[in-house]
């Protein structure tokens, strides 16, 4: 077991880690404008804002990666493809995966028409199964006493598109013991919204909380993202069964109820 001194000395590195990869981001990010945010914000029906505020970019060529004070450190910024030692990203939205403090700890390629929609970078510190998408608004949670959890980013975004900046996404079906822990901190409880299938199903086995409410989306849909893209209608939907699901965990609190954990289909 390490010292306190050899701890304290690896969240250092960390942190200066974290910095480089967000300052490398942030160049980016500055590079390429708002090319084809436009695009994304009409294709997944998200506001230019929330775009914005969650630092979505477009990387056309891979070589728009290249950036000459980065070039020796790239491949340590999870960025370069061990198999080919090219950039990643091509032809893909960027979307910045952040830490607690707001550092951005590892990158993902999205394309909604790819075989593989989502490209994460390999970066020194991210684990994908102990770490949800949106931890920068973690304290946001605990603040307002309960998170939003779903499978995918964008599904989360789109929450946080509607106002839930409380959201969070696995990044996939998997479950973490750390994460549970993390988001059992919320007072009133949790929402949970998996995808409506199969991998949907296992994934709730997993993802059990002191207190939650799920809500299962129309079944012709498969995600919340998708539902909420078709129209203005079924968010007007989504907002009512997800505030009627915060009126439920805040009134089992302050009814002195112990754990609660309910189901809420859309029909």
């Amino acid at each position: 077991m390490g010292t306190l001194s050899d701890l304290e000395n690896e969240l250092q590195l960390k942190t200066a880690y974290e910095q480089r990869l967000t300052d490398y981001t942030n160049i980016l990010r500055e590079r390429a404008g708002d090319k084809k945010l436009d695009d994304f914000c009409n294709t997944r029906q998200f506001s230019m804002e929330t775009v914005k505020d969650a630092g979505i970019f477009y990387i056309g060529d891979a070589t728009e990666m290249l950036v000459p004070s980065y070039l020796n450190v790239m491949d340590t910024l999870g960025v370069i493809s061990q198999t080919n030692n090219r950039p990643i990203f091509h032809d893909r939205w960027v979307i910045p995966i952040k830490t607690r403090e707001g550092l951005v700890q590892n990158l993902v390629g999205y394309s909604p028409n790819a075989d593989e929609r989502y490209i994460y970078g390999t970066s020194a510190y991210y684990r994908r199964r102990d770490t949800l998408y949106g931890l920068e608004n973690l304290e946001l949670a605990y603040r307002l006493g309960y998170a939003i959890l779903t499978e995918g980013i964008t599904d989360t975004i789109c929450l946080r598109n509607l106002g839930y900046k409380n959201s969070f996404a696995m990044c996939g079906t998997h479950s973490s013991d750390y994460i549970i822990s993390l988001l059992n901190r919320c007072k009133y409880g949790v929402i949970r919204i998996p995808d409506r299938d199969d991998a949907g199903k296992r994934a709730l086995k997993g993802w059990t909380f002191k207190k939650h409410v799920t809500i299962n989306v129309y079944l012709k849909y498969k995600d919340i993202d998708e539902m909420c893209r078709e129209s203005l209608d079924n968010r007007e939907w989504v907002m009512e069964y997800v505030n009627a699901s915060i009126d439920i965990l805040k009134g089992s609190s302050h009814n002195g109820l112990g754990g609660q954990c309910l189901e809420v289909t859309m029909l």
